[in-house]
């Protein structure tokens, strides 16, 4: 099985995450929603709490997300954590979910293992054996620069969807909701309607109005999503893998 094949495997599992992530994010950014018992956004406007939950997810220096995002083909999980440093750690499970990809981005460098699993579900045929023998439990190693990992750099990069929770999306209407508890926190619901998707957000009522919880639903039956966010400006240790348990992408050629 040569090097390009093998790339191409763990680029696929990258894409569908960073798909579904995209249209996660960009949502959340266009109707953050925040509130406060202890902080006052909850006795605000939906608009009010919009644009302060919008300012508080920019502003934030890490976070960790656990979201999954259905679409027709099938659903795709994230447990991510990043920050502005560009540090990046968790999994992605693609749709079909049969095995998923560890990550780990640690400034310009990336690591990114599939397990025999994925490995199985994306190389048809005997071709996914040869993949396993290749890789053999390894990362694949290489830089925000490589052409194979730049694009999942990308998507592992807080600093991206910085840029989109800043955004305000044209014709949104918001609604404001009751108040709820997500993990035991305090928050204030918002429901935002949008290019034919609902969703509704729960925010934080104390200390700063992060957004806490998305769910939404599109037009159709396979068009669903929902993630958790958490953690915000805590330390994030990306770690290496040790030298033995990575292989250069460059050494594969």
């Amino acid at each position: 099985m040569s090097v390009s094949r093998a790339v191409a495997v763990a680029v696929a599992a990258r894409a569908a995450a960073a798909g579904a992530v995209g249209v996660l994010l960009l949502t959340a950014v266009g109707a953050g929603a925040a509130g406060a018992d202890d902080n006052g956004i909850a006795d605000k406007s939906a608009q009010a709490i919009a644009d302060a939950s919008r300012a508080a997810m920019s502003a934030t220096t890490s976070m960790h997300m656990v979201a999954e995002v259905t679409d027709p083909t099938g659903t795709t999980a994230l447990d991510l954590r990043f920050d502005v440093q560009g540090n990046c750690v968790g999994t992605v499970t693609p749709a079909g979910g049969s095995g998923h990809a560890d990550i780990i981005k640690r400034g310009t460098d990336v690591w990114m293992k599939l397990d025999d699993a994925l490995l199985r579900a994306q190389v048809p045929g005997g071709a996914a054996e040869d993949a396993i023998a290749l890789i053999n439990g390894r990362y694949l190693h290489g830089t925000t620069g490589s052409v194979m990992l730049r694009d999942f750099a990308e998507f592992c990069d807080l600093d991206t969807y910085k840029k989109d929770f800043a955004s305000k999306p044209v014709g949104e209407r918001l609604a404001k909701g009751s108040r709820t508890t997500v993990d035991g926190r305090p928050a204030i619901t918002v429901t935002s309607r949008h290019d034919g998707e609902t969703t509704t957000f729960q925010v934080s009522t104390e200390d700063k109005p992060y957004l806490l919880r998305l769910q939404g639903a599109g037009t159709g039956d396979d068009d669903r999503k929902q993630a958790v966010f958490s953690d915000f400006d805590e330390p994030v240790r990306a770690v290496p893998p040790k030298p033995a348990d990575s292989v250069d992408l460059s050494k594969l050629q």
